[in-house]
């Protein structure tokens, strides 16, 4: 691999430690101040509106200079906002819509970070070695998420309580993003777009690119799944932080067996049957585990999501990846359109999932919410295979 191409798997692979240490943790440390899963989806939404106007300034300075420049203002301002939720904890508890402050940081760091990865991604891989690349990321990316656990685990434990180990958990994840942000400056890479507009980028009269951001946009929805609700039912279903992070590293081991299956085997003649299981796995994970909702549900859920990963995850990044690489000059801007339209239906599917609990009872807006958006991937797998 070139040098460009190991150093943008390796920011990516440190970036999924800190992430996958805090993504499951920062919900709950901050649920606890909020104690309101509206707070919590407005937290959510206000982060991922964000993301496409930074995407869209992100791309406008590419143009001028080298991505380790949105690369270093987005992981410093993720940074900021770890470091707000940590000191601010006294405002909380005054009063917690305190908590959205640091959903405005958070939103704007990744919209930029978010933008530079998923642009850096899509240049450094070229049709002939898109999928061996997808593998190495994959791979590397599972031994991230694989690490992150074990870590979680031994930090959680060791702390005298669950919040203690949180705070834990992101004081070192601040250390891993100050890292990330050192390497994020060896990337001297500038957007190589022909000067075309957004605009243009977001017209769908090219059928392939049309069924591309149909398929973009219902795996949003499902994506929204994930965001505000599925690391709370399992959380609550767990019992504690310990049990919960112990469930944690049990699941990582069959992510890493999924990704030993798929890896070196993702390619344009095997992409049906891949996708196809992973669909398959995805959407039933979520389904149990809202039918059960207690650890039986809860170890489902993580043990099937966990092998549907590099089957329906690494499928779907494939294929984008593949859809964008048509149109070489206009790169830059087809990734600012498609995380746009990711954007908007996570949003989307976030805001059903609250009209259903201010319209059902607890019980019943969580099943048909989460089933419902469920059944996304069934779409994302028939539209993307069928404008591959």
């Amino acid at each position: 691999m070139s040098k460009l191409e190991t150093r943008t798997i390796l920011l990516t692979s440190l970036f999924n430690i800190a992430s996958s240490l805090v993504s499951s943790f920062v919900s709950v440390y901050l649920f606890v101040y909020a104690d309101s899963l509206v707070i919590m989806a407005l937290y959510t939404i206000i982060r991922i509106s964000l993301f496409p106007p930074f995407f869209i300034i992100g791309s406008k300075i590419a143009k001028k200079m080298p991505f380790t420049v949105t690369f270093a203002i987005g992981l410093c301002l993720i940074t900021c906002s770890l470091a707000y939720a940590l000191t601010a904890t006294r405002l909380f508890e005054m009063n917690k819509y305190f908590v959205l402050i640091a959903a405005f940081i958070t939103g704007i760091g990744e919209g930029f970070y978010y933008f530079s990865s998923n642009t850096c991604v899509q240049i450094v891989s070229t049709p002939e070695t898109r999928a061996r690349f997808f593998s190495y990321f994959g791979t590397f990316g599972n031994i991230s998420n694989f690490i992150a656990p074990f870590i979680a685990t031994f930090i959680i434990s060791s702390a005298h309580n669950d919040m203690l180990g949180y705070r834990r958990i992101l004081y070192l994840t601040v250390c891993i993003y100050i890292v990330v942000v050192c390497i994020a400056i060896t990337l001297h890479k500038k957007s190589d777009d022909r000067d075309v507009k957004l605009s243009e980028c977001f017209k769908l009269t090219d059928e392939k690119w049309r069924g591309h951001q149909i398929g973009v946009f219902f795996y949003g929805l499902h994506n929204s799944l994930s965001l505000i609700l599925i690391n709370l039912i399992v959380f609550k279903a767990a019992g504690t932080g310990g049990s919960y992070s112990k469930l944690q590293t049990f699941f990582a081991l069959f992510t890493a067996l999924s990704y030993f299956l798929v890896t070196r085997r993702l390619d344009r003649k095997n992409i049906n049957g891949i996708f196809n299981v992973g669909v398959i796995l995805k959407s039933s994970a979520t389904i149990v585990l809202v039918l059960l909702n207690n650890v039986y549900g809860a170890i489902y859920y993580g043990v099937v999501n966990a092998l549907a990963q590099a089957f329906y995850d690494n499928s779907y990044n494939y294929l984008s990846a593949c859809a964008i690489g048509r149109f070489p000059e206009e790169m830059t801007a087809r990734v600012v359109a498609r995380e746009t339209v990711l954007s908007i239906s996570r949003c989307i599917g976030m805001a059903f999932i609250i009209l259903c609990s201010k319209l059902m009872s607890e019980d019943i807006y969580l099943k048909v919410s989460v089933i419902t958006l469920s059944l996304a991937p069934i779409v994302v797998n028939r539209i993307l295979l069928k404008y591959k």
